[in-house]
């Protein structure tokens, strides 16, 4: 007896793998706007680039954390 895959798996792949790909796409672009002096960035230099990259991913990772801890409304 063999499972089938639902049939909306393949839009729910998709979805995410460009989500993923936009995602990690953009923060890179990030970090290359900050530092950038001659196109129009910020001019910001290499560690203070970084510090907000990190900073911003920390909290990428963390307010989803924090939005599941609060209390649930019945």
């Amino acid at each position: 007896m063999s499972k089938k895959h639902p049939s909306g798996l393949p839009y729910l792949f998709f979805s995410e793998m460009w989500e993923r790909f936009g995602y990690y796409l953009m923060i890179g672009i990030f970090v290359l706007y900050m530092t950038d002096t001659q196109k129009g960035g910020m001019g910001m230099d290499r560690a203070a680039a970084t510090d907000v990259f990190g900073t911003f991913i920390a909290l990428v990772f963390l307010t989803p954390f924090l939005g599941g801890l609060s209390p649930t409304v019945s």
